[in-house]
């Protein structure tokens, strides 16, 4: 075999989380780009409080479980493939371990300027610590005195459509201003401006000599239009050069890659907005649908969703202050959707377990229960924060995710590491309640976020993974939205599978099932709606036809309305969200 001259052979990905390392190899298998295997380890600085030491024990475990040789004999990686084929031709890694960077907003309107701010900041590992408005900047010296007192390390300026008014922008300069001139110079904040076009020069010029100075394009160029792309890429950049100073190893684990490296958030958002391009380009396709990645890793709970070639994404910490109220709700969220018996006070007691040792697994059904449970509550806040950030997105806690996003592609340890499908297929559905016909898609070797990196060496990597099993079609969900007596017929399903086979389902409201659609298995179902229900055809009581393929649970028809009601009495709702699991696993088993 020779070495490689157009396509890479063998690849290898690495993800660094603030819980858990991962290493993937992907090479070809039978002319195309497949998943060979992949391995994972716990994050650890490791004696010589080097980052690495956790990548290196993946990367170990990952040679251990392949017949391809990338590692010579004192472990140090093969590069490039050799001739008989061992090695590897590139490494590419996403990161998401690391502090994040304090971060100050200076805007005009909290409805405009300063709500694009907030959008680029939710989409990075970064934390905003103060923030002014045109209001708060009428009183300078409460507001320079606000500044300091949050010692940010990044102060955005951003505020005025493009060449818009100007006044405005000018006060906020001279602040920012004042603001360097009284800091010392190792405690100056870099000035990230991405305001008005027309103040670009005015900002050079006030603002270059008192500090590090960088001019990105306007974040809202025209009222309720955001240009956040240029902005994420200088933050990343900004965020992964910290790391370098921040995380002992992480520069060594740089240079392997090649400057193929970059945060493990923009990574998914990235991969679903190319997807969104690539079927809004397509005419053949319905341009309304959208995709939607779901992460919820062992520090943030990630989000990224596009339509139309238009994406978002938010990055909120796992776990809420310990010292304020937010606890409280997310305790009796918990205490909400758990399926066994728990008291306000266990639920508050595993939330400060677990923010304390974040690599705690599951050993009981009652914490499986409660992981479950706040994994449901983790999607929820997620899918708040998103559609707060982008008025595109539809999403109401009373009234679910409108829209068609098709895939939603889901990961994180505590869905793929889930004993049951159909708990992960039930948690999904209970934290996101989408309102239309969707694919849920599971991503148990976490590579969404590397696809992007690959896809930058070989095109041909993300779009053959994408299709392979690396990632698994849990199942099609059709969802009826429509308020009927419960046990009235929802939706007449007739079933045609590709091996011939035929039988139709009748499935009522409140209920779940799950239709026998063998995995992998092409089908054809003919929808019937109650006249009062809609499925995502276009109003209610409209059916058509539909392909789908079988996944790990078949067809998921999801019946119990939107949003999803739950009993008061903590008696009644246990009963009710333990026939719910078990309507999915009797079907389904």
């Amino acid at each position: 075999m020779s070495g490689p001259t157009r396509h890479p052979y063998a690849l290898l990905g690495l993800d660094v989380g603030g819980v858990n390392s991962r290493a993937c190899l992907v090479g070809i298998s039978d002319g195309k780009y497949r998943l060979l295997a992949s391995a994972r380890s716990l994050t650890s600085l490791g004696q010589d409080l080097h980052i690495g030491s956790g990548v290196d024990r993946a990367v170990q475990a990952l040679q251990r479980k392949t017949y391809h040789l990338f590692l010579n004999e004192g472990g140090g990686l093969l590069m490039p493939v050799d001739r008989i084929g061992r090695g590897l031709d590139r490494v590419g890694m996403t990161l998401s371990a690391g502090r994040r960077i304090r971060v100050a907003l200076v805007g005009l309107s909290d409805q405009g300027s300063l709500k694009a701010a907030r959008a680029l900041v939710d989409s990075l590992p970064i934390c905003a610590v103060a923030h002014l408005d045109a209001a708060m900047q009428m009183d300078e010296q409460r507001a320079i005195e606000r500044l300091l007192a949050a010692l940010p390390e990044i102060l955005i300026v951003t505020g005025g459509e493009d060449h818009g008014a100007t006044e405005m922008m000018r006060r906020t300069l001279e602040i920012v201003r004042t603001i360097c001139g009284i800091l010392p110079q190792a405690a100056k904040p870099l000035i990230l401006y991405a305001g008005n076009a027309a103040m670009e020069a005015a900002a050079k010029q006030r603002l270059e000599r008192v500090a590090r100075l960088r001019i990105v394009p306007n974040l809202q160029p025209t009222f309720g239009k955001y240009d956040l792309t240029l902005a994420q890429n200088y933050l990343e950049r900004e965020i992964l050069r910290s790391c370098k100073t921040d995380l002992h190893g992480s520069e060594a684990l740089f240079a392997l890659t090649e400057n193929l490296f970059g945060l493990t958030g923009l990574g998914a958002e990235r991969m679903i907005r190319w997807l969104s391009q690539v079927r809004a380009d397509d005419s053949e396709k319905v341009t309304s649908r959208g995709f939607l990645a779901v992460d919820l890793g062992g520090v943030y709970t990630t989000l990224a969703a596009s339509q139309n070639g238009i994406s978002g994404a938010v990055m909120l910490e796992k776990f809420p202050d310990l010292a304020q109220r937010d606890q409280q709700a997310t305790a009796q969220a918990i205490c909400d959707w758990s399926a066994t018996s728990v008291t306000f006070d266990e639920a508050d007691q595993f939330l400060c377990n677990y923010a304390m040792v974040p690599r705690w697994i599951p050993d009981t059904q009652k914490m499986l229960s409660l992981s479950l449970s706040f994994a449901r509550y983790r999607l929820q806040q997620g899918l708040i924060s998103l559609a707060r950030n982008h008025d595109w997105l539809e999403y109401h806690p009373e009234h679910g995710l409108d829209g068609y996003f098709e895939p939603i592609i889901a990961s994180g340890a505590v869905l793929t590491g889930a004993p049951d499908p159909a708990l992960v297929m039930l948690t999904l559905l209970d934290g996101l309640q989408p309102r239309q016909i969707t694919t849920m898609v599971l991503d148990r070797h976490h590579l969404l976020p590397l696809l992007a990196k690959f896809g930058e060496v070989e095109p041909l990597v993300p779009v053959h993974l994408l299709s392979s099993p690396a990632f698994e079609n849990l199942g099609t969900v059709i969802s009826t939205v429509g308020e009927l007596p419960r046990g009235k017929t929802a939706l007449s399903v007739d079933v045609k599978t590709a091996s011939g086979a035929s039988f139709g389902q009748e499935v009522q409201h409140g209920r779940l099932a799950c239709l026998k659609v063998p995995q992998g298995e092409p089908a054809v179902l003919e929808l019937n709606p109650h006249r009062r229900v809609d499925i995502g055809f276009g109003g209610r009581g409209r059916g058509g036809r539909l392909k789908v393929v079988g996944g790990k649970l078949g067809v998921v028809i999801d019946a119990r309305g939107r949003p999803l009601q739950l009993p008061k009495q903590p008696e009644s709702r246990i009963e009710l969200l333990n026939r719910w699991q078990r309507m999915l696993q009797d079907d389904h088993g």
